[in-house]
């Protein structure tokens, strides 16, 4: 099996998220977000290997949510093939909206099982931290820890930077690193109808053991239903 499909399967866990971002959360809460449901899906590649990804959430209330994602990777060349699943809860602690920051924590458990690689179980948990940086401008900050079944736990940390720049585009950009992987990547969402439908597109790289690739990726999103 190619590195980069045991890579994304295996070693890393490229699991729930808080779309558009790839690895960060977010610590954003809205007042109408209690008791709603939203959907995400993305399609990735990276050379020869593909990716396709669901992601449904509700959100409680009170910031408190849960999301399950269910994704399947292949490596065209070879056939070879990965599938990963995961349930995470979130609970952040203030509004963002009063407060110009909020943090929160995020406790994620899963599976990846890539063919021929077995299967790998992890936990991770993250404390993200949105802080405003002016007007629909934030930061996001993520500390975090990884168990992974085989492997020792490690540190991992992300930041992402998000920035309205016309009446419903947001340009955004994100740097994480995962274990042995580096993953950086810069993108616009764009909403088709204001904070109901988005559609967003991110171009991106990582590097894993010292082997450097790049792709895309394409998401759309369905929110507060």
């Amino acid at each position: 099996m190619l590195a980069a499909l045991g890579a994304l399967c295996a070693s890393t866990a490229v699991l729930a998220n808080d779309r558009p971002f790839q690895f960060a959360r977010t610590a954003i809460l809205e007042d109408d977000d209690d008791q709603t449901w939203s959907f995400e899906s993305w399609v990735q590649r990276y050379g020869s290997v593909r990716g396709v990804s669901i992601e449904p959430e509700y959100n409680f209330g009170a910031g408190r949510s849960v999301q399950v994602e269910l994704g399947r990777l292949i490596d065209r060349n070879g056939e070879q093939t990965g599938q990963e699943g995961e349930v995470e809860y979130k609970q952040l602690f203030n509004y963002i909206g009063s407060d110009g920051w909020a943090w929160g924590v995020s406790a994620a458990a899963g599976v990846e099982r890539a063919q021929g690689e077995g299967t790998v179980r992890h936990l991770n948990v993250k404390l993200p931290v949105s802080i405003a940086l002016g007007a629909h401008a934030y930061l996001h900050l993520n500390p975090g820890l990884s168990l992974t079944s085989g492997s020792r736990r490690a540190f991992t940390p992300s930041v992402a930077i998000e920035k309205l720049l016309l009446e419903r585009t947001i340009a955004f950009a994100e740097l994480a690193r995962e274990r042995v992987l580096r993953f950086g990547q810069i993108g616009a969402r764009h909403w088709l109808k204001r904070e109901k439908l988005a559609l967003d597109f991110a171009l991106q790289q990582q590097r894993i053991e010292g082997r450097q690739s790049s792709g895309f990726i394409l998401g759309l999103g369905v929110y507060d239903f």
